[in-house]
């Protein structure tokens, strides 16, 4: 039988419940730091010329600056290494998945923190390159008549982040169920490649453009 939750699992240490999307969360982070220690350990020795895991490292970090500078221009040298974590973070809560197991991410407390950290991230961004008087200043552009209105429309984006994550990944959970329930056998191995590799990384991908376009905005370079 075909099920749904939107509230969260429970799980209890103790008798306190944690709920199964932070134990989700924990074992990502767990899992990311073991990464970074294991990668820094290779990278202990920087070459001249990159080869093996040093090269892929520059040209991941290489690529994700230079797609924030396209779209933020200076700002990408605080942004870029903040939203590349927020992107990390979503595609290892997410393609936890594949195992079966709920992502943290299909819980809507996880995607709306995610949203407030990049709420927090869009204007420490434009504070910092832009003074706390030119944020306001450019909040009030072309008119401080549509001042409310962009302050609204900052405090709801991290919602609408939060619900369009939230919503993404629900939704491939449950075409992914409806597909076994259908054909169980050799289909839904191809069709589960897509939503637990593509999908992922199109939601991060996402994620982060969202980030950067809303800082964009916030520095006024939204065009």
């Amino acid at each position: 039988m075909l099920e749904v939750k939107i509230i969260p699992e429970s799980f209890y240490i103790g008798p306190i419940n944690v709920g199964h999307s932070v134990i989700m969360a924990w074992m990502t982070i767990g899992v990311l730091i073991v990464l970074l220690v294991i990668g820094r350990l290779f990278l202990r020795k920087m070459k001249d010329v990159p080869t093996g895991f040093q090269n892929f490292a520059e040209l991941l970090v290489e690529s994700m600056y230079n797609f924030a500078h396209s779209k933020i221009g200076e700002a990408a040298d605080l942004a870029a290494p903040l939203v590349m974590t927020f992107m990390a973070y979503v595609f290892c809560c997410t393609f936890i998945e594949i195992t079966g197991v709920a992502p943290a991410t299909e819980d809507i407390n996880c995607t709306l923190a995610l949203g407030i950290c990049s709420f927090l991230t869009v204007n420490i961004v434009a504070i910092r390159y832009k003074g706390l008087k030119g944020r306001f200043k450019l909040l009030a552009e072309p008119s401080p008549v549509v001042f409310p209105i962009k302050i609204l429309t900052d405090l709801i984006a991290p919602c609408s982040m939060a619900i369009r994550l939230f919503a993404n990944v629900l939704v491939g959970g449950v075409i992914m169920q409806l597909v076994y329930m259908a054909i169980p056998y050799v289909v839904p191995a191809a069709i589960s490649a897509y939503f637990n590799v593509i999908h992922v990384m199109i939601q991060t991908f996402v994620f982060g453009l969202l980030s950067l376009t809303y800082i964009g905005e916030a520095l006024g370079e939204e065009d």
